[in-house]
């Protein structure tokens, strides 16, 4: 048996069989000590080709489900890159990660850089290499990597909503800060989908969700997110699914059955579309005013609408009287045949829901809940992208330029401070790495390509101390 063998297998014992770093590390100051003796011995080991010009070099982080769970080795890793991106809230990190690799801040700093390109490189591999489901799961464990600290991936159901009933996954799939949220890796057409029984069976016990999307872009993701409360139940999950239609009323011939009108129409939230006097307006030269966004000669804005609606309530009915009869459109909303109805049963049983929203009622409004078909037939509901954005609070966060050709304008943007102080690191590590396991895993000591690895590692060994103390010396001159 070689000296050097020796060497590995009594450190190896006295270990308990167990690999660790500081074994490792002797190991490599074994290899270095003995380097000469078997550079004299052996043939000299192949040189790798050199990497092409222009390819960016990034430290392998393993993509890991432990990523969510705090106190583990996998995301002790994460935390560790993460910790240099900066911002307490997702849109904060998102813009500070774009920062570095959109605007290419020539003041970051070498842990803001590599922070930077290993989460994109890391997102891209989930997004590149998993199912959206598999993926998914994965993304909400590195979203709860991001923020450290007390951020938790939520896996099980517990024991509050198998007790109430709720079934499979729960509805909070990660706590950041504190907020409850559920995260949806989506595409770009892609529906916000859940269970209505489970949404109602977590209100029992908590009094928020932050539903936060992700969609896939042909270059990275795009974040927007929306809450949801109990006081807002009915703006999320009625209002959206509702249909809007053009209702007439016409040839109201007195002017106070007028002002009635309007003033039932601002209450119940319905729009007003267009209003036709019999003569014209005071002050307008027209008798005909008819809402459009895009304005023309005969049409007016919402603002200028209102306005008439205001000067109609300040005149007297005589003045009223004389510019009738008139004409009234507004908008309204069809609950039958929609979402809604699937998931409340009646309108009746949506305007009870809406009154005990609005009223605060907790304990009444959930057992009006319990009552709907969407909870006693467990059925889900779903939000096209379209309403999903047009929900009450919706926001969006951000985008991520996530694209091998984002990264690789990064490497070429920060090309010379990265080459002179990162890439060779990580070089010789990767180098030392892949030589030391082809030892290790090689025939025994008659093995000519066997002795080829073990020089290779003796001096992958000496690369990488001179590279990390050439980065540690620059790293020092820093003020």
């Amino acid at each position: 048996m070689s000296d050097l063998k020796k060497i590995i297998k009594e450190e190896y014992n006295k270990k308990n069989s167990k690999v660790t770093k500081d074994l490792i590390i002797e190991m490599i100051e074994e290899l270095m000590d003995a380097a000469p003796m078997l550079e004299r011995a052996m043939p000299k080991a192949e040189v790798p080709e050199e990497p092409k010009e222009g390819e960016y070099f990034l430290p392998t982080i393993k993509i890991t489900e432990a990523w969510g769970q705090p106190g583990t080795k996998d995301r002790e890793l994460i935390e560790q890159f993460t910790a240099r991106i900066g911002g307490n809230t997702l849109e904060e990190k998102i813009r500070n990660i774009n920062q570095v690799i959109v605007e290419a801040d020539q003041n970051a700093g070498i842990p803001q850089i590599l922070s930077s390109m290993v989460m994109i490189e890391i997102l891209n591999a989930i997004l590149a290499e998993f199912t959206e489901s598999a993926g998914g799961f994965i993304f909400e464990g590195f979203l709860a990597g991001l923020f450290g600290e007390d951020a938790v991936q939520i896996t099980d159901v517990g024991e509050q909503e198998q007790e109430t009933g709720a079934t499979g996954k729960p509805i909070t799939d990660v706590v950041l800060g504190g907020q409850e949220y559920s995260l949806k890796l989506l595409g770009q057409t892609t529906g916000v989908k859940g269970s209505f029984r489970n949404m109602i069976e977590h209100f029992k016990g908590r009094d928020h969700i932050i539903y936060l999307d992700a969609r896939r872009t042909g270059e990275g993701l795009e974040f927007g997110e929306f809450k949801i409360t109990l006081d807002n139940f009915d703006e999320v999950f009625i209002d959206p699914f509702l249909k809007q239609v053009t209702a007439n009323k016409e040839n109201i011939s007195k002017a106070n059955d007028l002002k009635k009108s309007l003033e039932q129409l601002k209450q119940e939230g319905k729009p007003l579309k267009a209003i036709r006097f019999a003569k014209n307006f005071p002050g307008t030269g027209s008798r005909v005013f008819s809402y459009s966004p895009k304005l023309d000669e005969i049409q007016v804005s919402g603002q200028q609408l209102n306005q008439i609606m205001r000067d109609v309530q300040s005149m007297t009915n005589k003045e009223l009287q004389k510019l009738g009869p008139y004409t009234i459109s507004y908008a309204d909303t069809k609950f039958e045949g929609t979402k809604a109805e699937k998931l409340f049963g009646s309108f009746g049983k949506a305007q009870q829901v809406r009154r005990l929203a609005k009223e605060g009622n907790r304990e009444q409004l959930i057992a009006a809940l319990e009552d709907t078909p969407g909870y006693k037939g467990r059925q889900q509901f779903e939000f096209t992208r379209a309403q999903a954005e047009n929900i009450v609070g919706f926001k969006e966060i951000g985008e991520l330029k996530i694209s091998p050709d984002a990264l690789k304008s990064t490497w070429l943007a920060y090309g010379d401070v990265l080459k002179a102080n990162v890439e060779p690191i990580y070089k010789a590590l990767n180098k030392f790495s892949n030589d030391i396991n082809l030892f290790f895993l090689s025939g025994d000591d008659k093995d000519a390509n066997r002795k080829q690895y073990g020089v290779a590692a003796a001096n992958g060994a000496k690369e990488l101390q001179t590279s990390t103390d050439k980065a540690v010396k620059e790293y020092q001159k820093t003020p």
